[in-house]
């Protein structure tokens, strides 16, 4: 047992230092992707300017709700597809999710359906058709997350009314909940496109503010100032949305998991073979080295003295 214990020590050490950077050069690439069993539920709260029966601006509460699933068949090890769903509702009777429009109430201002494909990592959305599955249109930029490992920086964000991305731009760092936060500014502007139903044409403007986690890209609030009008000037639709405090404490609590497991096997567990692992190597190394001189014969072949010739 003493003669194998310097092996395994040096079996257990190398293990052990392998796994460690393996944890940290070749898992991050594998884990820091969109889970392809994503499915997530958004609900925006806010007030906004609606038009009444007597086609008049009326100030009206206002709810959100916005759905991004993943359609796992269409995804693959790269690329993940989505389908997404927004509806926005007049906030009378405390409605738990979209309404149809025929709703008694009358509460549905609008629902739009898209369906997406994005890199897994980077977050960006696929724009060539030839790499989309079938039925599935091309987008630009970001669409419902940043990249993991978010930057410092100007971002593309797709928008769906003007029809391509718009730059997000870096403004700095914020603080939501104990989370360190980046926070971007976007301001989208476009005449000519259809801001109501089917087939109303008229302008846009949205300013919108995201404050994301840098480490996962996850959007934790998001902000919306947006105006719709008519080709003739008048406004259709004005509102100011934010995500719920139930959704920013959801979408904390979220991101913490999630950051916890990716410092298990980002830092945790390299951290663990290196400080276990190293020491096992060299323990093990020493030994064997200090067990072969043992073993070594002395000087001078056998050891015993050489006999002398006799005299002449």
């Amino acid at each position: 047992m003493r003669k194998a214990l310097p092996y395994v020590l040096l079996v257990l050490g190398a293990l052990l230092v392998t796994v460690g950077v393996l944890a940290q050069t070749y898992a991050p690439g594998k884990i820091e992707k969109t889970p392809l069993d994503t499915d997530t539920r958004t609900a925006l709260s806010g007030t906004g300017q609606l038009r009444n029966d007597d086609f008049e601006l009326e100030e009206t509460p206002l709810l959100a709700f916005s759905r991004n699933a993943v359609d796992a068949d269409l995804s693959d090890d790269d690329t993940v597809v989505f389908a997404s769903s927004l509806c926005l509702v007049v906030d009378v009777d405390d409605p738990d999710g979209c309404v149809t429009d025929e709703d008694p109430q009358g509460r549905l201002v609008s629902a739009t359906t898209d369906t997406f494909a994005t890199d897994r990592n980077t977050g960006l959305s696929i724009s060539d058709p030839d790499e989309l599955p079938e039925g599935v249109e091309p987008h630009e930029g970001l669409i419902n997350k940043w990249p993991f490992g978010t930057e410092k920086k100007d971002y593309p964000v797709w928008d769906g009314i003007v029809g391509g991305a718009v730059d997000a731009t870096y403004e700095g760092t914020d603080e939501i909940d104990g989370l360190d936060v980046y926070v971007f500014e976007l301001n989208a502007e476009a005449d000519g496109v259809v801001v109501a139903g089917e087939d109303i044409v008229g302008s846009y403007r949205s300013d919108n503010t995201y404050y994301v986690d840098p480490r996962t890209g996850q959007i934790v609030r998001q902000e919306i100032d947006q105006v719709r009008s008519s080709e003739s000037g008048e406004t259709l639709l004005e509102m100011n949305l934010a995500f719920t405090d139930e959704q920013v404490e959801t979408n904390v609590d979220k991101i913490n998991d999630d950051k916890a497991k990716l410092d298990l096997m980002e830092k945790t567990i390299p951290l663990v073979g290196y400080v276990v692992g190293i020491p096992l190597l060299l323990l093990g190394l020493f030994l064997v080295v200090r067990g072969n001189r043992r073993n070594a014969p002395a000087s001078g072949g056998s050891g015993q003295r050489a006999k002398q010739p006799a005299d002449a």
